[in-house]
C-alpha cells in the first residue's frame, strides 16, 4: 500500500516548520500562527486516527514526560499557561508519532530536503536584505520604533560584511545547529552513496556553518566528527584495535577538554564570545534559585518561556533584554518538572540513544552509513543541550521523540504504509 501523498505533505511541513524556528512568526504573528499550529494538529490528529495508532505502545519514558508535563498545570505558577505549553507539547510529540510511522528512509530524505530547503532560503534571504533592503529586517507582523535593539532583529542584513547571519530562523544558532543536522544527514547520505550531487549537499551546510559562527554548534560539530571517527573506526576494525583507538579518543577528548578550560579566555576571544558567560551565570543563579523553592515537581511546565508569564519576565532579564530559556535543558526541565522530570528526561535520552546504538550495531554492513544518522544527531542535540534549552522544544524534541521510539514504529501503526507514491530525488 503506498503512502498517500497528503502525509508526506504533512511529514515535511512538521520537520521544516519545527525547524524554521520563528520564521513564520515573524511573517504572520503569533494569533495567526497559533491558529496555524492548531489547524496542523487537526490534521496531524485526524491522520494518525487513520492510522489507528497504538498509543500503548509508545515508549514509557515519552508517556511519562507527556504525562508529567500535563499535570504539572495543576501546581504550576501559572496554570493556564501551563496547559498551553503542554497542549504544544502534545503536538510535538503526536508530530514525532506520526512521521516515525513513515519507513525510515523518507524520513532520512524528508529531514534531508528539508533542511536543505530551510539553508538556501536563510542564504537568498539574508542577500535580499543586504542587497534590496540595505537595512535590518524587523519581524513583519509589528512596528519597531527606530532605536529598536539588534535582539528583535529577524537579520541584521550583515551576510556581506562578514557579521553573523540568522537565516529565516532569526537566530543564529539555530541556524547553525540547522547546518549542523543537514550536514550529518548529507554525509550519511552520501557514504550510503545515495546523492549524486553531494558536494553541493555538503557545501551549503559548511557554508551556513561559517556563517552563523555558533560557539555552541563549534563544540557540536567537534564532538560529531569524534564520534563519526570511531563510527568508521569500529566498521573497519572490530576487537581490540577499536577498543584501543576508542581508549585514545577518550584520552585526547579529556586533554582537549582540559586545553579549552585553560585557555578559554583565547577560545572564548576567537569564537566572538564573552569570557566570563556573565549573562548565562546570571540566568542560572536566578534558575538554581527558584528549582531550590521547588526541587521534586519544580514550578510547572510552560516549554520555551513566555515573557508575559511570572516569574519568566525577570528571571531570563539580561540587561534589556529578555531571554526565554534557561541556556540548559537539564537546568530547564529541572526548573519546570523538578527532580521527577530531570529522572524522565533522562530515562527518555537514555531510550533514544539506546536505540541510536542498537539501529547501528544490528545494520547489515551496506546500512551502516545511513544508520548512523541518528546517532550522530542525537550527539549534536545532547552537546547543543547543554548551553540551550532548543532541543526540549519543536525541531529537537520531535527528533529525540522519533529516536526514543526507534523500531517501535510498526508496532505502533501496524497499518501504516511500506512504500512511498511519490519518488525519492538523490
Amino acid at each position: 500500500m503506498p503512502i498517500p501523498r497528503r502525509r508526506v505533505v504533512l511529514a515535511t511541513w512538521l520537520i521544516a516548520n519545527a525547524a524554521a524556528g520563528d520564521a513564520l512568526r515573524n511573517v504572520i504573528g503569533y494569533p495567526a500562527w497559533g491558529a496555524v499550529a492548531v489547524a496542523t494538529f487537526l490534521w496531524l490528529f485526524v491522520e494518525l486516527a487513520l492510522l489507528r495508532v497504538r498509543l500503548g505502545r509508545v515508549p514509557v519514558s515519552v508517556v511519562m514526560f507527556v504525562v508529567l508535563a500535563v499535570v504539572s498545570a495543576s501546581w504550576a505558577l501559572s496554570p493556564w499557561w501551563s496547559l498551553v505549553g503542554s497542549f504544544a507539547l502534545i503536538g510535538m510529540v503526536a508530530g514525532a508519532i506520526f512521521v516515525a510511522t513513515l519507513p525510515y528512509r523518507v524520513i532520512v530524505d524528508i529531514v534531508h530536503w528539508s533542511l536543505q530547503g530551510l539553508l538556501a532560503l536563510s542564504i537568498l534571504f539574508e542577500l535580499f536584505v543586504a542587497l534590496v533592503l540595505r537595512r535590518p529586517l524587523f519581524p513583519l507582523w509589528s512596528d519597531y520604533p527606530p532605536g529598536t535593539t539588534a535582539e528583535w532583529q529577524w537579520s541584521g542584513g550583515l551576510i556581506l560584511d562578514g557579521g553573523r547571519v540568522q537565516g529565516v530562523m532569526g537566530n543564529a544558532n539555530l541556524l547553525a545547529m540547522a547546518a549542523l543536522l543537514a550536514l550529518i544527514v548529507a554525509g550519511c547520505r552520501a557514504a550510503a552513496r545515495i546523492d549524486r550531487l553531494w558536494p553541493l549537499w555538503i557545501a551549503l551546510p559548511l557554508l551556513s556553518l561559517g556563517l552563523a559562527r555558533s560557539a555552541t554548534v563549534s563544540f557540536a560539530v567537534v564532538a560529531v566528527a569524534i564520534i563519526a571517527g570511531l563510527i568508521v573506526a569500529w566498521v573497519r576494525w572490530r576487537g581490540a584495535a577499536f577498543y584501543r583507538i576508542f581508549a585514545i579518543a577518550i584520552a585526547a577528548g579529556m586533554v582537549g577538554i582540559a586545553l579549552i578550560v585553560a585557555n578559554w579566555d583565547w577560545v572564548a576571544e576567537f569564537l566572538g564570545r564573552e569570557a566570563g558567560m556573565s549573562a548565562r551565570v546570571a540566568i542560572w543563579d536566578r534558575v538554581l534559585a527558584l528549582i531550590i523553592d521547588s526541587p521534586i515537581v519544580g514550578v510547572g511546565y510552560l516549554g520555551y518561556w513566555m515573557p508575559w508569564v511570572e516569574p519568566f519576565d525577570a528571571i531570563g532579564l539580561v540587561g534589556e533584554t529578555v531571554y526565554l530559556h534557561a541556556h540548559n535543558v537539564w537546568l530547564d526541565v529541572t526548573l519546570q518538572l523538578g527532580l521527577v522530570g530531570l529522572i524522565v528526561w533522562t530515562a527518555l535520552q537514555g531510550q533514544a540513544l539506546a536505540n541510536c546504538l542498537g539501529a547501528m550495531y544490528r545494520s547489515p554492513a551496506r546500512d551502516y552509513a545511513l544508520n548512523a544518522a541518528p546517532l550522530l544527531m542525537w550527539v549534536a542535540l545532547f552537546v547543543q543541550g547543554l548551553a540551550e534549552s532548543r532541543p526540549w522544544i519543536e525541531f529537537g524534541m520531535i527528533l529525540l521523540v522519533i529516536f526514543a521510539i526507534g523500531r517501535r514504529r510498526r508496532q505502533i501503526a501496524p497499518r501504516a504504509p511500506v512504500t512511498v507514491a511519490m519518488p525519492t530525488v538523490s
